[in-house]
Order: structure tokens, then sequence, then C-alpha cells
């Protein structure tokens, strides 16, 4: 059984890897220069070229539920696969470990709480709560935060270009660094990146607002930083 509940998805701005964003720009040159002084699209294009590369990053994601409830995840997530991370919602935590292919979860009572309470959603037997739950029910797909173990998805994610027009902002000081903020509007919705002004371009911060949806806000810090999950070992198979 599994738990699906109503999490926004802007799915008409959503790509599944960095590397299909990527592709578009490898044929051309990328733009040289101070990123401050390039255009919108060409501070687009770099980013998406420095974005595909990392191979790891610490993520924060904030989004709304179906039912307007405020979700917050925060991870460390590598290329590989492997992510531990924590999930608030419902005012319950949970617990998040991928090892490789295998996801693990650890919710309290209020998390399965508010899993449960999602439309959709199936009953949760009282003797998960505070064990480690491997399989389906450990599948962040079904809580609609999957962006946090997935830095592909993630990167895709707010660098997705769906051809709509872009205008830049910037400088300007976000999460305490210099950064240029560069929205892309269309009929899908719009997507902000906010980019690192100086150095390489990487996203400090991605802000989704799909038409219909809730806004979803990405962060990235500590790129590059090594990611080492390690399965816990008494945790309850469910398929």
């Amino acid at each position: 059984m599994q738990v699906i509940p109503s999490a926004p998805d802007p799915a008409s701005i959503h790509v599944p890897t960095a590397a299909a964003t990527a592709a578009s720009t490898a044929a051309q040159a990328l733009p040289t220069g101070p990123t401050l002084r390039l255009s919108p699209e060409d501070v687009w294009r770099r980013t998406v070229a420095v974005m595909a590369e990392q191979t790891s990053a610490s993520l924060t994601v904030d989004l709304r539920d179906g039912q307007g409830r405020p979700v917050h995840a925060v991870s460390s997530v590598a290329s590989d696969g492997d992510c531990v991370g924590r999930i608030s919602a419902g005012g319950g935590q949970a617990q998040v470990i991928d090892a490789g292919s295998t996801h693990y979860l650890k919710g309290d009572s209020a998390f399965w709480a508010w899993a449960v309470s999602q439309p959709g959603a199936y009953g949760v037997p009282e003797f998960w709560v505070g064990k480690w739950v491997r399989g389906s029910m450990a599948t962040l797909e079904a809580y609609g935060v999957e962006t946090m173990c997935s830095l592909s998805v993630a990167v895709g994610n707010v660098t997705a270009d769906f051809g709509g027009a872009k205008h830049e902002v910037g400088p300007r000081s976000i999460l305490g660094r210099q950064a240029v903020s560069v929205t892309e509007t269309g009929s899908a919705g719009s997507l902000t990146l906010d980019v690192a002004a100086t150095g390489p371009a990487t996203v400090l911060r991605g802000v989704q607002r799909a038409a219909g949806s809730a806004t979803i806000t990405t962060t990235f810090t500590h790129l590059g930083v090594a990611v080492h999950a390690k399965a816990p070992a008494d945790a309850v198979g469910i398929n």
C-alpha cells in the first residue's frame, strides 16, 4: 500500500534530468565575461551548464500540500543516489535515507497522521511509528518531495527552459551572497533563478510558480561536498 497525497506538481515546467536541459546548450558556445554583465538568456545558459556538472548538494525544498499546509524538506544528496534528510509536515517529522536505489523513512505519529490525511491515502499500522520503513511507503514520490533526494530532478526543475520570456534583476543579496535573478515567464507559469553573481554561475535559489499550483522553492548549498548514506539495520520491509 502507498500514501499518495495531492502535492502540487508543476508538471508543465518539470524536466526529469539536468542532462536533458543541458543538452540544448551543448551545441552553442557558452558566454564569457562576468555573470553580472550577461544578458538574461546568457545567464540562463551559463547556469544550466554549471549546474549540470554538480555531483552533490544540500537542498531545502518548501511547498504546500493539496490542503495548503506547509511541507519543508532538507537533505544532502549525491548524484550516485545517496541521500540523507528530513521532512517536516503536519506538525510531524520524518527522517529519510536513500542508500543507492533503496529508500528508507522513519516518521513520528504526527507525520504519519499527516500522510494518511492526504486524499487517496491508506492507513498506516501503528507499529510503523518511530520505525524505519523500507519499500513503497518510503518512496518520496508518495509525499510530493522526491526532489529532495534526486539531484538531477532538483537541478532539472530549476533550470528548465520552457521558452518563456526572460528578464533580469541584480545585483541583489540572496542567502548572504550577491546574486543575479533571472525570471522566465510563460503560459506554464514562471521560474526564477537566483544565480551567484561571482564565481561559478550556480543556483542559490529557484522558485517555481506553475499555473494553478502552489509555489515550490528550492535552495542549493554545499555544492560538491561528499554525501555518504548508510542503510539502517533495523528497517521494516514494506512492498
